[in-house]
């Protein structure tokens, strides 16, 4: 039997917001995949998995394609109406072209060509930059709660690229949403994976307001000492481990490892 979409943008939005309020959340989450050169699985219960990217050359960029903007419109404009009354807030990831580029490549592939081919990285961004900005300036328009942008340069043991790569390949493009969504009035959500701990200083200066899911990552980022020394300036979210406790514990577990999260980060708020 095939399982039915599981993507926020693939599920009949009326049913998306039914999921959301029996699952007891409080903002209804959109963002757009944007399936720019990625090689995809789909496994015997019809589930979607990310395999590689394909334009690994710079031959690759004449096949470079842009989604339908007023596709993502319409959705935004789908969620809103179906929100209204419900007491639902609203969250939307817009896209960024650091990620699409690596996604496109591959992750692999994407970090060796930061030393073999900087130039390929360099223009295969300059050619989604732009429209990725249009959709954020279009999701700006619209009464979003708080808008998610994304950082992918970090594993569980740090950084995956010298601060001199993340300063010309990562931060340019997160700054210019960042100052953006603050100029617009709206809190800044960041996704980081890996362990971002060294660069906390930097994000609270960029203006980020909340990051998850503060992975847990073999005792070298523990959200505790996060909350004690950076709470206030910003919150933290998630960290309930996903290869750990939540795949491989029992539900009571689970319980157990949420319930001391919420003890231990609620007091003063900022989790």
């Amino acid at each position: 039997k095939k399982l039915p979409p599981v993507r926020p943008y693939e599920i009949p939005v009326e049913d998306y917001v039914e999921l959301n309020l029996r699952a007891g959340n409080d903002l209804v989450y959109l963002g757009h995949v944007w399936e720019l050169g990625r090689k995809n699985y789909i496994d015997a219960e019809g589930r979607k998995h990310y395999v590689d990217g394909v334009m690994k050359t710079r031959d690759s960029l004449k096949d470079v394609w842009y989604p339908d903007l007023g596709e993502f419109e319409r959705d935004i404009a789908g969620v809103l109406k179906a929100i209204d009354g419900t007491g639902l807030g609203f969250k939307y990831t817009a896209t960024q072209a650091p990620f699409l580029v690596t996604t496109a490549v591959g992750y692999q592939d994407y970090y060796m060509a930061l030393y073999d081919d900087p130039q390929f990285i360099r223009d295969f961004q300059a050619l989604l930059e732009e429209f990725c900005v249009r959709e954020l300036e279009m999701a700006l328009t619209y009464p979003i709660d708080v808008i998610q942008v994304s950082f992918i340069a970090f594993s569980k043991a740090g950084l995956m690229m010298s601060r001199e790569m993340v300063e010309e390949f990562e931060l340019p493009s997160l700054r210019r949403r960042v100052r953006m969504i603050k100029d617009a009035g709206k809190p800044v959500s960041l996704h980081i994976d890996g362990n971002f701990t060294e660069m906390m200083p930097e994000l609270i200066a960029l203006g980020i307001d909340v990051v998850n899911p503060v992975e847990p990552c073999e005792g070298l980022q523990d959200i505790y000492q996060l909350k004690a020394q950076y709470g206030g300036r910003m919150a933290f979210h998630g960290n309930v481990d996903l290869a750990g406790v939540l795949v491989y514990g029992t539900p009571e577990q689970v319980a157990q490892d949420t319930r001391e999260h919420l003890e231990r980060l609620s007091p003063g708020g900022g989790y």
